[in-house]
């Protein structure tokens, strides 16, 4: 199955980074997140842990990241470093590989206009020359606003991916699972994801969330006289979350579990507005967060 990275971890970040004004937190803290989808089908452990360091008393802090996915065939470990100018902004730059082995084999075509469509539980459309290992390079740049009005979080987090890979048979896009679209070997991918959450009750928060996918693709990713229009993105969802605390404790090693229940419906996309899966069926997700210190707090 394939692997979702910023489902329920980057709502996992927004808990860790959005705790309420005057509560102690540890400056190393990590969370862990067990997800899994369908439409596209996905299960995945994302563990992360983040370090952060004040730099003087106007609230600039510098941070270090450190995570790793882990998926049936499939891992992603990942490093960054985070400079937080302001208290709503923070930016990063990270790298992340994946290497796909075994069940969840890579699938890559010879253009961005192939048939890499999935079903509801069902995984992409095999390309021409049949999965295979691959490893795949990725850095990125990201940057997230983020802040507390009363008893509403908004976070809108960007990152921009750039992809290295060696694809075989000459083919010039992958299929990218965490994704859901085909991106070219050698290029550029970005995403939005922004959240507005709202709760009313310590252990309850429901909230909306709107994910943008875009991907570029130059004209050498194109077959020899093929349209070099771009079929395969803008990819817009939109749809409700929530999250219920199951318990919440002093600071520790385990120091909160959440329940994630995640339900999105495609606004646009190549194949899941209706080509290969009918538009009023939309993601569905259920994931289990748990987040805490890895040192004593400060």
């Amino acid at each position: 199955m394939a692997a979702k990275r910023l489902r329920g971890a980057s709502i996992a970040c927004l808990l860790l980074s959005l705790a309420p004004a005057g509560r102690a937190q540890s400056a190393l803290q990590y969370s862990g997140t067990l997800f899994t989808q369908m439409n596209p089908r996905a299960l995945a452990l994302d563990l992360r842990a983040q370090y952060r360091q004040p730099l003087g008393s106007d609230g600039i802090t510098i941070g270090a990241i450190a995570g790793l996915i882990t998926a049936p065939g499939m891992v992603r470990p990942s490093v960054g470093v985070e400079i937080q100018p302001l208290v709503n902004l923070s930016l990063g730059i990270g790298y992340a590989a994946s290497y796909y082995f075994g069940f969840l084999q890579a699938q890559s075509y010879p253009s961005p206009r192939a048939n890499y469509g999935s079903g509801v539980l069902s995984g992409p459309a095999e390309g021409p020359g049949g999965g295979y290992s691959l490893f795949v390079h990725q850095p990125n740049l990201n940057a997230t606003l983020q802040g507390l009005i009363g008893p509403f979080a908004v976070r809108s987090a960007t990152r921009a991916v750039r992809f290295f890979a060696d694809l075989h048979n000459g083919d010039t896009v992958l299929y990218d699972p965490a994704l859901d679209v085909a991106v070219f070997k050698d290029g550029w991918v970005a995403q939005n994801e922004t959240d507005l959450l709202y709760s009313w009750r310590p252990e309850l928060a429901v909230g909306l969330r709107h994910t943008l996918t875009l991907a570029w693709y130059p004209d050498r990713a194109y077959a020899p006289g093929e349209p070099k229009d771009n079929p395969n993105t803008p990819i817009s969802k939109l749809g409700p979350f929530a999250l219920y605390r199951l318990f919440e404790s002093e600071p520790g090693m385990v120091k909160r579990a959440d329940l994630l229940l995640v339900a999105q419906w495609y606004v646009a996309h190549r194949f899941r507005t209706g080509e290969t899966v009918s538009g009023a069926f939309p993601l569905l997700g259920i994931g289990l967060v748990l987040s805490g210190d890895l040192q004593p707090t400060r």
